[in-house]
Order: C-alpha cells, then sequence, then structure tokens
C-alpha cells in the first residue's frame, strides 16, 4: 500500500504543492534617454533602471517587459495586472490607475528645432511663448495627439486645430524622430532636451538642434509609478510604496543627471519633493 501510494506522488507535478508566482506586466516604450529599448545603451534609460530597481525588489511575482507606443500604452494600463514603474499622472488617470509617492522629476518639456533656424526663433537660452509662435504661418508645429503636456498647452492646440501650421499625428508614437526636422517636414516639435544630447552621443556628431523652454510649460513634472486600478494592480502598489527608499530614489537622481547634466537647481528641487515629499512650487501638480 506505502509503495502504491507513493508511487502516484511521484507522478504529481511539482506545480500542484507550490502556487507560482503571479506576473506583473511592465510597459516601456522608446524614448531616450527615459526608455532605451535597442542599441548601445538599451536597458540604461531612467525608466528602464527604475523599472529593473523595483522588479528585484519584489521577488513574489514574475515579471514581464512589454514594449509599447502611445496608444496601445493607453488601453494596456487598463488591464488587471500591468504596471508602469516610472511615468507622469496625466489628466483624468486616477480613475483607472494607482500610483506611488513621486519617484522622480521631469524637465519641463519644450520645442526642439534646428540650430540653423535661431533666427526663426530666439536665442539659447530663451523662454519662448508657444501662443506666440502659433500666430506665425510659415512655422509648422508637430504634436503627438496621445500625449498630454499641460493645460495651456493642449488649450492652444484645440484653438488652431485645422490651421496648416500644426501638424497632428496619430501614429501613437511617443516622440517625433529628429530626422522630421532634417527634411523640413516640421519646423519644430515637443521635446526634452536630452533627446537630441543622446542622438549626439549615440551618433558620435555634433548637436544640430536647439532646445528652447517655453512659457506654457514652465514647471517640473513629478514621475510616478502605477498600476491599473484593479484588485491585483491595488495589491502590487502596496507592495511597491514598501520597497521604494529614498536610497533608490538618489540613484534615480544620479541617473538623470547622467543623461541631462547636473543642474544645481534641479537637485535642490528633487531632493525637498522627491524625497522630502514636500510640495514646492516648481512641481506641477500631478495631473495637471
Amino acid at each position: 500500500m506505502l509503495a502504491s501510494t507513493l508511487l502516484v506522488l511521484s507522478f504529481i507535478p511539482v506545480s500542484a504543492f507550490t502556487q507560482e508566482k503571479p506576473t506583473i506586466r511592465w510597459l516601456t516604450w522608446e524614448q531616450s534617454p527615459n526608455f532605451i529599448t535597442k542599441g548601445e545603451y538599451a536597458g540604461q534609460g531612467l525608466g528602464d533602471s527604475f523599472t529593473k530597481a523595483l522588479q528585484l525588489k519584489l521577488p513574489q511575482y514574475q515579471h514581464e517587459n512589454i514594449i509599447s507606443n502611445t496608444r496601445r500604452y493607453n488601453l494596456l494600463i487598463r488591464e488587471e495586472n500591468v504596471c508602469v514603474a516610472w511615468a507622469w499622472i496625466i489628466p483624468g488617470s486616477k480613475e483607472y490607475r494607482v500610483h506611488s509617492r513621486a519617484v522622480s522629476l521631469a524637465p519641463p518639456t519644450g520645442i526642439l528645432t534646428l540650430k540653423a533656424k535661431q533666427d526663426l526663433f530666439g536665442k539659447p537660452g530663451e523662454i519662448l511663448s508657444l501662443e506666440s509662435l502659433l500666430l506665425k504661418s510659415d512655422l509648422t508645429l508637430g504634436y503627438l495627439e496621445d500625449m498630454s503636456y499641460s493645460k495651456k498647452v493642449n488649450d492652444l492646440l484645440e484653438q488652431n486645430r485645422g490651421k496648416e501650421n500644426v501638424h497632428f499625428s496619430s501614429r501613437g508614437e511617443v516622440e517625433f524622430h529628429l530626422s522630421m526636422l532634417d527634411r523640413e517636414r516640421l519646423d519644430y516639435f515637443f521635446a526634452f532636451s536630452a533627446q537630441a544630447i543622446f542622438d549626439a552621443e549615440i551618433r558620435g556628431i555634433p548637436n544640430k538642434y536647439q532646445f528652447y523652454n517655453i512659457e506654457e510649460i514652465p514647471m517640473y513634472s513629478s514621475l510616478h509609478s502605477h498600476c491599473s486600478k484593479t484588485s491585483f494592480g491595488k495589491e502590487v502598489m502596496a507592495e511597491i510604496d514598501k520597497v521604494i527608499t529614498n536610497e533608490m530614489l538618489m540613484d534615480q537622481l544620479s541617473n538623470v543627471e547622467r543623461w541631462y547634466g547636473k543642474n544645481a537647481k534641479y537637485r535642490e528641487v528633487f531632493k525637498d519633493y522627491v524625497i522630502n515629499q514636500n510640495p514646492n512650487k516648481f512641481v506641477a501638480h500631478p495631473g495637471e
């Protein structure tokens, strides 16, 4: 009897005695230096490094990384077991996402153009008015339909919808390719300053693009981890909140400074808002 019992047990798979780990699907996308999915620096972006840091601290889950575009991202984030380690809180997203404390700050989005066109825009370091630029019918702006930058920007663009000098792209990318400026398909588009810096570094060429801040996006943007607002997503977010430490966040600051360069003002605001969790007048309220 004992022998036959042991024989039966020997054919029962180990998984019958151990529960498989639940899986978190982590969304990433190609948007250097935030997420870098290919080439020499693949996996070394700001969001990549923070995603990996969280995954190492959550061994009770299986982890699956998914590269998405903006449209797919907006669909997937509503599913049961989907999280993002490093992203903005966009208007209305609290209805279907749960969020962590702030994990980083994004420098203000501005516009990129060619240095050869500075005479049409302004001197390097000058803060421009998007409202004034949109009045120049000979300059064409590129805007990604599925991205959200600020309420002022969104309102201005809606007011100018249908005009020939605003190109609305609905292809779902998270950033325009710099070749759109090279080929003069666009005169300027929304971007981070690091996009052109990173491009020049990986190609080993001088940076031929000019970045400008704009009046309509004057603030740093708060970045957070978030998960779908489901029972599983809330469970994972509770675990994420436990493992995020100030040491992790200071490592994140070092990664930001690697790609954007050191900036005393940024470091000061980062420590006050992200590390000490104080309100700061230079940080836009999440979701605005």
